[in-house]
C-alpha cells in the first residue's frame, strides 16, 4: 500500500530497515544531542540519547527482518531495489550493530549505519555517500563512542 509520501517498499517490514534494528520509540522524551557534517564526499551524521540502562538496552534489542536482505522501494512510479546487511560488532560500547543500505546494481551512495549503547546513553553515526563504508563507520563510532564515554557522568 502506498504511504502518503507516494513511497511504496516491499516486502513492507522492510520501510524501517534502515533502523538497524534499533527501537527509537523508546527513547522518547530523552534528552538528545545531534550533529551532521561532511568528511570528505560523505554526509555524517550522529546522534547521542540519555538513557537508563534498561531502556538502552531495549532500544537495541530488535532485529533485523531476514527478509530485508533484498527489498524494493517504488517513489513516483520508480522502482530502486536494495540489499541491506547487519551485523554485530564487538570493541564498541557495551553492544553495536552495523548496518549497510546498498542500491542493487547501481554505483551511487552506499549507507552504512552504526549504532552503539554505553552506561547510560546510546549513539548512533550514519555515512553516507560515495566513499562510505564499513572501516568509515567503524572508527566515526568508535571515536564518538570513546567521546561520549569520557564526557557522560
Amino acid at each position: 500500500r502506498a504511504s502518503a509520501s507516494g513511497v511504496r517498499v516491499i516486502p513492507k517490514a522492510c520501510g524501517g530497515a534502515t533502523m538497524t534494528g534499533f527501537n527509537p520509540a523508546v527513547l522518547a522524551g530523552s534528552p538528545a544531542a545531534a550533529a551532521t557534517f561532511r568528511v570528505g564526499k560523505n554526509g555524517v551524521s550522529e546522534m547521542l540519547v540519555a538513557s537508563s540502562v534498561r531502556v538502552a538496552a531495549s532500544a537495541l534489542a530488535g532485529q533485523f527482518p531476514a527478509a530485508c536482505a533484498h527489498y524494493r522501494e517504488t517513489v513516483d512510479g520508480r522502482i530502486f531495489r536494495y540489499r541491506a546487511s547487519e551485523s554485530a560488532i564487538n570493541g564498541i560500547g557495551k553492544q553495536a550493530l552495523v548496518l549497510n543500505v546498498r542500491p542493487a546494481g547501481a554505483t551511487v551512495d552506499d549507507l552504512w549505519s552504526l549504532v552503539y549503547r554505553g552506561a547510560g546513553f546510546v549513539g548512533s553515526v550514519t555515512v553516507v555517500g560515495p566513499n562510505a563504508s564499513d572501516a568509515a563507520v567503524r572508527e566515526l563510532g568508535e571515536q564518538a563512542y570513546t567521546f561520549a564515554a569520557r564526557s557522560l557522568p
